[in-house]
């Protein structure tokens, strides 16, 4: 009696390490995919950083203002304005 609750007992044992060693290995598998995932998303996101630094870049918005048809302004200096002062007494 007491050997097949001994032997039940250790195929539990075996049966729960398989199960263990499973999932372990599954976690494995998913977070290796997920580290090349993060690595390309890593990679991908210093493309776009690039692309927006070249956008903005002063000239290629010169270059695209005068593709639009756009032109340099010209400034203007005003004069200043006239105040009223209270005389100081």
């Amino acid at each position: 009696m007491i050997g097949k609750i001994i032997s039940a007992f250790i195929f539990l044992l075996i049966v729960a390490n398989v199960f263990l060693t499973n999932s372990v290995v599954n976690k494995g598998r998913e977070l290796k995919d997920l580290q090349v995932q993060k690595g390309s998303l890593e990679s991908q996101l210093r493309e776009l950083e690039n692309q927006i630094a070249q956008a903005s870049s002063l000239n290629t918005v010169r270059e695209e203002a005068l593709r639009m048809g756009m032109v340099a302004g010209k400034l203007y200096l005003l004069p200043p304005v006239p105040v009223a002062l209270a005389p100081k007494n």
